[in-house]
């Protein structure tokens, strides 16, 4: 059986937890006024988040496990990386949608996985909470021309960033708690299993037969002889 793609390596969402946690720290707290700047690093994240979801794709290979939807975040991230650093020199109205739909499409994707892909209901509240804040504050950024000029977006932007990073990090340590209870349950199975098939192999042991006492011998009784009724002459 394919396993999903929320059961991917714990490392691979605490990583991208990182990346995105620096990247959020750095956007509030980083007084950077240059708008060029911030794409720039905006870019270069979603181009590195992209790269590990490419690392999760190949490995996903190698086990014979579900990448599609690896392949398309993959390809969404990077995708959306290369277009804001190819237009850099442009207004900020075009990164403000860019970013805005960014975090619109993956907050999608994030209700998608936790609806679809995921069976606990930690890991579902998880996922699709995060999307529909994801989907939120899209909308907001869209929807707020005036954060343009002053490039406030980027800080709703990396505001979401925090939270998804933060929630790529519960979700990895609670991914690698998961991995460990079902490799013990999986042990255990395998433990029982073996013993059943012992046991079905292994042949009943047979009750003791009572031998039959042995006959004694008859001594047969030679036929008597029959007296003769002739007269003698």
């Amino acid at each position: 059986m394919k396993r999903k793609y929320v059961d991917s390596h714990w490392l691979i969402f605490a990583v991208q937890g990182v990346f995105m946690l620096l990247f959020g720290w750095f956007t509030m707290f980083a007084n950077v006024e240059s708008l060029n700047t911030l794409v720039a690093v905006i870019g270069t994240v979603l181009l590195g988040l992209g790269v590990i979801e490419l690392f999760n794709l190949l490995r996903r290979t190698v086990l014979k496990e579900t990448w599609g939807l690896s392949l398309a975040l993959a390809v969404f991230e990077i995708a959306v990386a290369f277009t804001l650093l190819f237009t850099l020199d442009m207004n900020s109205v075009l990164h403000l949608a860019i970013i805005a739909s960014y975090v619109v499409v993956r907050g999608l994707l994030e209700i998608l996985i936790g609806l679809r892909s995921v069976d606990d209901r930690t890991d579902k509240f998880i996922w699709t909470g995060l999307g529909v804040i994801g989907c939120i504050m899209g909308f907001v950024i869209l929807n707020s021309e005036t954060f343009a000029e002053s490039i406030g977006f980027i800080k709703v932007f990396g505001s979401y960033m925090m939270l998804a990073g933060f929630t790529h990090l519960i979700y990895g340590v609670h991914n690698n708690d998961q991995a460990k209870i079902l490799k013990e349950q999986r042990t255990a199975s395998a433990k029982r299993s073996a013993s059943k098939r012992s046991a079905v192999r292994k042949p009943a042991a047979k009750a003791p037969t009572k031998k039959a006492p042995a006959k004694k011998l008859v001594a047969k009784k030679a036929p008597a002889k029959k007296k003769s009724t002739s007269r003698k002459k």
